[in-house]
């Protein structure tokens, strides 16, 4: 969940990126899908997983 002072944040640069004013649904989709991606994107390799093998899921996405 995004906070209130992020989401407003978000629509804020958006707006001034793009040019054009997001509903708060649409906001909120946005924001939730980015910060999903971020989580993906950052999230630590385990110690388990050794570098050939996380080469090749990453592939797969």
């Amino acid at each position: 969940m995004v906070s209130e002072q992020a989401f407003i944040k978000f629509k804020e640069l958006y707006s001034k990126k793009y040019n054009t004013q997001l509903s708060d649904e649409e906001a909120t989709m946005m924001a939730t899908d980015l910060l999903n991606l971020m989580r993906i994107l950052v999230r630590p390799i385990s110690k388990s997983c050794n570098i050939e093998s996380y080469s090749e899921r990453v592939k797969t996405i």
